[in-house]
């Protein structure tokens, strides 16, 4: 009877050492398991953190231009015009960033071959003849010939200073895909709204109103 106990015993100790060298089997898988899964987090968030980082470099430090033609900046919605220089369409001469920094800006690309910049440069003007002093106007003819330029400026009869991206340099570093395309900036740089199709002057007054908190 006492050898059938002893053996009990050792058969119940046996299972008991196999139990629980099987759960500190599965605590430690379990181990395992969480620490790929932490290095597979960790690993996603530098991918992440890289991709950033490339996004930040491609559209924050945007810097380029030709013919006479120079500018800075993230240039999109919600980024900032550090700087901007481009030669005078009429005159010679050269218009800088710098002159309209201190007041709002409507900044209007424009050119002779696009019919909605034909249509809307005459409200364009009519706006800015009501807001001149609380608004700054500036018109950039891109892509476009000096002279068909010129002319489209004087039959549409725009009087705010005029400029010329003769190889749309600056444009494209809009991101635009249309004409005519307006930004919309706050004093010291901030591209509040980039508006991209025709506007009336009534809708551009609204949006100047909107974007830039600035009332007739």
């Amino acid at each position: 009877m006492a050898d059938k106990r002893k053996r009990s015993g050792r058969s119940e100790s046996t299972s008991g050492k196999q139990e629980r060298r099987a759960q500190a089997r599965q605590a430690r898988q379990r181990t395992l398991r969480k620490q790929a899964r932490a290095r597979l987090l960790r690993r996603t968030g530098e991918i992440a953190a890289a991709i950033a980082v490339a996004a930040g470099l491609i559209f924050v430090v945007v810097r380029g231009g030709s013919g006479g033609v120079a500018f800075a900046g993230d240039i999109r919605t919600g980024g900032s015009l550090q700087s901007l220089q481009l030669p005078a369409l009429e005159g010679g001469g050269t218009l800088a960033y710098d002159q309209f920094s201190s007041k709002p800006l409507v900044l209007n690309f424009f050119a002779s071959w696009c019919p909605n910049c034909i249509a809307e440069m005459p409200g364009f003007q009519q706006v800015h003849q009501r807001l001149g002093s609380k608004v700054a106007f500036l018109g950039v003819s891109q892509s476009d010939s000096k002279g068909g330029s010129i002319d489209l400026a004087h039959q549409t009869g725009v009087r705010y200073p005029l400029a010329i991206d003769a190889n749309g340099d600056f444009f494209r570093a809009t991101g635009s895909t249309g004409m005519p395309t307006t930004l919309f900036i706050a004093p010291g740089g901030r591209i509040a709204y980039i508006q991209v199709g025709a506007l009336d002057a009534v809708s551009l007054q609204q949006a100047i109103q909107q974007y830039l908190g600035v009332t007739a």
